[in-house]
């Protein structure tokens, strides 16, 4: 036998720690991103078979002219392994679902947007760290598959490779799948059966699979029929036409009224509000919504309520967007219909302002836009709109609402409680106009019970400097705000007999949810509004409950046609026979497309 070739039977003790140690760093490399991201991790943590293989690869190739190579190989094969988790973690904290590379792709340019928002000196300096660690890294795994090859020559170190082989598949191939390890993955299940991903591998694999069927669902709608539900709204002529709010909060989710340390402060912020809003004489009713996005892509939301399609996927949010510019188009959607009954239709979003390769535009054809440079804001920056969201609204009715008498729908895309909620809160002023006066920002990090308009959290929550409390507390207290604004503002200043809708447009990211669902309230100072809706299943008061029905947030739109069309005929609650048809599923995507 060949000098090369010829192995120790056993291996010294500190061979064998060098090489169980070396194995042990590139074992863990690839689950680096699950274990410092809400990423679940494999059922099989710490074992991972593709660096079992990788390694195997190079101890066998040791003191052969293919060690260099293989060496090589599986460095790249980590680097591959430990990249794709990364990914795979981003996009599962943003979205809180698994990677769909067809579809991922689409967002490296708002991705790169929302790194240049969140630019500082400080994260500049944890950007540096990172890259040194990564670097770092890289210099770790070089040295252990070197200490790998070298210790690998030995027979304990080979007989323990052997022995992890035989523990390995078995597990893999036949314990896992017959004990079904793992979570159940709702990214990748394309039917009834309950899919479970359990390495990066067979992730890999169905994220192609998953992209494939994106990719095949996109062509087939080219052909698919259409629903022409929406265009027999034309039809319909209102004469009662009440003031309409649909009010999209920031990140405001369920997770609010489950999680644990959310729950209890929550409830009693809801049941507060709530009597508030009764004091002054609104009517309120509150179910949940089923949203088609989960931590972030409002822009998915919006397009899902405003069109009554499900449109959970960007490619065909593009496909829309660019058949609803062309000339001529005629997509039915709420704000199409609403214009055809004379409301004035105004969209409020204080965040939306131009960028290079984002084009601002109007494509559900609202009258009027107000965006950032509309608002003549000059004060200090209070998050990622500059305006604060009291200062925008307030600024909204004085130009846009009380001049005219005309009946309006506003839609307002809060800004306020938008993650990652690191800017601090923003004061709120007795007078809204006092914010174009501040030369410097001065947020308020301790409102208490004591100030007012009061925040109805309790001073446990809001003594602690909020840059100092975890992130389910910042995202509380911002929440809590927005509360505060909007309550204020619809009490004080909205017409008599206004319709509002008030949902949030997803589940907050960076914390752990179990849906997709929102809460959903509706209010009125018009009692026989609210009663319409409650024969819906809705539930009485701001509180959600266990009653609570839940709503496919697509299916909105023909709800709020049918409310309408109720109210204006004015008929009883129970008969439905003569309103317009209601679709609580939405109808097909290809209405969007063709």
């Amino acid at each position: 036998m060949s000098a090369q070739w010829r192995t120790s039977l056993s291996a010294p003790g500190r061979a064998m720690g060098r090489f169980v140690g070396a194995w042990g760093v590139l074992t863990l490399c690839p689950f680096l991103p699950a274990l410092v991201s809400p990423l679940p991790r494999s059922p099989y943590f710490p074992l991972c078979v593709e660096v079992l293989v990788l390694v195997t690869a190079v101890v066998y190739a040791g003191r052969t002219r293919w060690e260099r190579a293989a060496r090589v190989g599986a460095g790249l094969g980590i680097a591959v392994l430990l990249l794709y988790e990364a990914y795979d973690a981003t996009v599962y904290t943003a979205f809180r679902r698994s990677g769909i590379l067809y579809e991922d792709v689409q967002f490296v340019d708002n991705l790169s947007y929302f790194v240049l928002n969140l630019w500082s000196w400080r994260s500049g300096g944890i950007a540096l760290l990172a890259l040194v660690a990564v670097l770092g890294l890289g210099v770790l795994v070089a040295w252990s598959l070197r200490t790998v090859a070298r210790t690998g020559r030995y027979g304990g170190c080979r007989g323990l490779l052997l022995a992890a082989h035989l523990v390995a598949w078995p597990l893999v191939g036949a314990v896992g799948p017959a004990l079904e390890l793992g979570p159940v993955n709702l990214t990748y299940q394309s039917s009834n059966d309950r899919t479970r991903v359990r390495t990066t591998v067979t992730r890999a694999a169905a994220n192609v699979q998953a992209s494939l069927r994106l990719q095949d669902m996109l062509d087939s709608l080219q052909t698919a029929p259409v629903d022409s539900t929406y265009a027999t709204y034309n039809t319909l002529s209102l004469d009662r036409r009440p003031p309409i709010y649909l009010i999209l909060i920031e990140s405001y989710g369920s997770a609010l009224n489950t999680h644990s340390q959310l729950r209890a402060p929550y409830r009693n912020l809801i049941r507060r509000t709530d009597s508030v809003f009764a004091a002054d004489g609104w009517h309120r009713a509150t179910a949940r919504a089923d949203i088609p996005v989960r931590g972030g892509r409002s822009w998915l939301s919006i397009a899902s309520l405003l069109t009554g399609v499900r449109v959970q996927r960007q490619l065909l949010y593009n496909q829309f967007q660019d058949n609803a510019l062309r000339a001529g188009a005629e997509i039915p959607h709420l704000i199409r219909f609403l214009n055809r009954q004379e409301y004035r239709t105004l969209a409020l979003q204080p965040f939306t302002f131009e960028r290079p390769g984002l084009p601002v535009r109007n494509l559900y054809d609202f009258d009027q836009t107000i965006y950032r440079k509309d608002l003549n804001y000059r004060g200090p920056s209070y998050g990622l709109a500059d305006a604060p969201d009291q200062y925008s609204l307030h600024y909204t009715h004085e130009n846009y609402l009380a001049p005219s008498e005309n009946p309006f729908f506003l839609f307002f895309e809060t800004v306020d409680s938008h993650s990652l909620w690191n800017y601090g809160l923003p004061p709120y002023l007795g007078d809204w106009r006092r914010f174009n006066e501040q030369t410097t920002a001065q947020r308020s990090p301790h409102p208490d019970t004591a100030s007012f308009p009061p925040v109805f959290l309790p001073d446990s929550v809001t003594t602690p400097v909020i840059y100092d409390q975890p992130t389910p507390q910042r995202y509380l207290r911002h929440v809590a705000h927005e509360w505060r604004v909007l309550r204020e503002y619809l009490t004080e200043k909205a017409p008599p007999g206004s319709l509002v809708l008030l949902l949030g447009d997803h589940q907050p990211p960076l914390i752990e949810t179990t849906d997709r669902t929102v809460p959903l309230h509706v209010l009125s100072t018009d009692a026989t509004l609210v009663n319409r809706v409650r024969q819906h299943g809705f539930t009485d008061g701001l509180p959600p409950t266990d009653e609570s029905p839940t709503l496919r947030q697509e299916g909105l739109y023909s709800f709020l046609v049918r409310l309408l069309a109720a109210h204006d005929r004015g008929e009883a609650a129970a008969d439905t026979t003569a309103r317009p048809p209601l679709r609580p599923e939405g109808v097909s995507p290809s209405l969007l497309v063709r």
